[in-house]
C-alpha cells in the first residue's frame, strides 16, 4: 500500500461521514468561529476574543465559494485533512521507512477522531495541518535558512490558530539544534526560525492591541486562565478525589441547559484574579496541573459530535457506544503503542524522535496552566500514531531497542495514564448525575 491508497481511503471515509453529519449541528466552537467570519465579512469587525486564523479562514472560504452553507465549508476542512494524510506519510517514511509510512497514513485515514474533526470548521484541523507541515520542514533532508524560515512563519500562524501552542516557538528549533549537532549553521537556522515565528505572532498581538488595548493574541486566553484558576474549576480532574463535587455537577447542568453565566470582567482583571488565586493556592494549582496533564490523554468522546453531540446522542445509545468503542480502541493502541514506539525511535532516528517529543511537550505545556481538554492532544496524535505503527510493525525490535531506564519510563507513563483514565471515568459518570 502506498500513500495514494491512504488518500483514497481518507477521502472515502470523510465523505461518507460528511453525508451523515447534520448541517444544522455545530460542534464545539464551530458556531462561534462562523459568527466571527460573518462579522468580518459583513461589517469588517475583528472579534479579538477568538484567535484570528480559523475565523479568517472561514471568511475566506465563504468569500471564494460565494456561499454561507456550512456543509460546503466543511468540505474544505476535509480537503485540509487530506493534506494531513500526506504529511503523516512523509513524516513516517523519514522516521521509520516506507512500510511503516503506508500503514501509518492508512491508520490516520481511518482514525475516527481525525474523521470527526475534519467534519467541523473548528481550529483542530487547520492547527494540525500547520503542525505537520512544520515538522515536515524541520525533518527534511535539506534544511536551509529558507525552509527553517518557512517553518517559523508557519509556527507563527499556528500559534495564531491555537495560542496554547506558543511554547513550540522555542522548543521545536531547540530540539532540532540539540539533536542534530550544535554547529553554527544550525544555530543560525534556529534563530531565523524564532525570528520568523515571533514576527507573525507580534503582528497578531499588535492587531489585538490596536482593537482592544490588550497585549495578547486573543482575549479568551485570559478567560481560559481565569476559569481554570479560581475557587471552582468545572472540569477539574482531581486524581486523588475524582468524584465530581456538587458545584461541578451544577456547573455541567447549567452548561447543558444554557443557564450558565460567563465572566464579563475585562481580560486584564480576569488575569489578575487568576494569578492572585495561583499565588494564594500553589498546592492546589500543582494538583490541578497534574489532573490537566492526565486529562489530555483520557478516552476520546468528541467523536459523539458525528451523532449530533452528547446531549442528542447520549452516552449509552447503540450509535454512541459504537463510536466510543471504535475511537477508544484506536486511541488505546495509538497512545500506549506510540509511547513505546517513539522511545524506541530515539535510538535509531534520534533527530526525528527529538523533534516529535518537542512537539508533544510544547503542545501540552500551557495546558497545565489554564484549562485542558482531551481534544487538545489532536495536534500530536499523528506522531503517537507513527510511533505506534513502528512498534506494531516490529514489536520485538522496538522493545529490544529500549534501555532499562526507558522501560522504567514506559512503566511509569503507563501507570500514570491508567490512573488518569480511572479517575476520568469516575469524574465523567458522577458529573453527569
Amino acid at each position: 500500500m502506498s500513500g495514494r491508497w491512504a488518500v483514497v481511503i481518507a477521502i472515502a471515509a470523510r465523505l461518507i461521514a460528511w453525508s451523515f453529519v447534520s448541517p444544522s449541528h455545530f460542534a464545539s466552537d464551530e458556531d462561534s468561529y462562523f459568527q466571527v467570519a460573518t462579522a468580518l465579512l459583513e461589517r469588517g469587525h475583528h472579534d479579538v476574543f477568538w484567535p484570528p486564523v480559523t475565523g479568517w479562514l472561514i471568511a475566506l472560504v465563504r468569500a471564494v465559494l460565494q456561499t454561507d452553507a456550512i456543509s460546503a465549508i466543511r468540505l474544505v476542512w476535509i480537503a485540509i485533512d487530506i493534506v494531513c494524510v500526506l504529511a503523516v506519510y512523509t513524516l513516517a517514511r523519514r522516521a521509520a521507512g516506507a512500510r511503516v509510512a503506508a500503514i501509518a497514513a492508512a491508520g490516520y485515514a481511518l482514525y475516527l477522531p481525525a474523521i470527526a474533526y475534519s467534519q467541523f470548521a473548528t481550529s483542530e484541523t487547520p492547527a494540525l495541518v500547520q503542525m505537520l507541515l512544520v515538522l515536515v520542514l524541520l525533518t527534511g533532508p535539506r534544511r536551509g535558512l529558507v525552509s527553517l524560515g518557512c517553518a517559523g512563519l508557519l509556527t507563527g500562524t499556528l500559534v495564531l490558530t491555537r495560542p496554547s501552542l506558543l511554547p513550540l516557538v522555542l522548543l521545536l528549533p531547540a530540539a532540532a539544534v540539540l539533536a542534530g549537532g550544535r554547529n553554527e549553521q544550525r544555530r543560525t537556522s534556529a534563530l531565523v526560525y524564532v525570528l520568523a515565528a515571533s514576527t507573525v505572532i507580534a503582528a497578531g498581538v499588535y492587531r489585538t492591541w490596536r482593537i482592544s488595548g490588550e497585549t495578547t493574541i486573543a482575549t479568551n486566553s485570559a478567560y481560559n486562565l481565569y476559569i481554570g484558576n479560581r475557587e471552582m474549576y468545572g472540569e477539574d480532574l482531581n486524581l486523588f478525589h475524582p468524584r465530581a463535587t456538587a458545584d461541578q455537577i451544577e456547573f455541567r447542568r447549567q452548561m447543558w441547559s444554557g443557564e450558565l453565566t460567563y465572566p464579563s470582567e475585562p481580560p486584564a482583571q480576569l488575569q489578575r484574579e487568576a494569578t492572585a488565586w495561583v499565588a494564594a493556592h500553589p498546592a492546589a494549582f500543582a494538583r490541578r496541573a497534574l489532573g490537566r496533564l492526565a486529562r489530555v490523554f483520557v478516552p476520546r468522546t468528541d467523536v459523539l459530535e458525528l451523532a449530533g453531540g452528547e446531549q442528542i446522542a447520549g452516552l449509552f445509545s447503540p450509535r454512541a457506544l459504537a463510536l466510543l468503542v471504535v475511537a477508544n480502541v484506536q486511541w488505546t493502541v495509538i497512545l500506549f503503542g506510540g509511547i513505546i514506539g517513539l522511545l524506541a525511535m530515539w535510538r535509531v532516528q534520534h533527530e526525528a524522535a527529538a523533534v516529535f517529543a518537542a512537539a508533544i511537550a510544547g503542545s501540552v505545556l500551557l495546558c497545565l496552566v489554564a484549562i485542558s481538554k482531551p481534544r487538545y492532544s489532536f495536534v500530536f496524535d499523528p506522531l503517537l500514531l507513527i510511533g505506534a505503527t513502528a512498534f506494531v510493525a516490529s514489536p520485538r525490535a522496538a522493545w529490544a531497542a529500549l534501555t532499562t531506564r526507558a522501560r522504567w519510563a514506559v512503566a511509569a507513563a503507563f501507570g500514570f495514564l491508567l490512573w488518569g483514565w480511572a479517575a476520568w471515568v469516575v469524574f465523567a459518570l458522577t458529573s453527569r448525575t
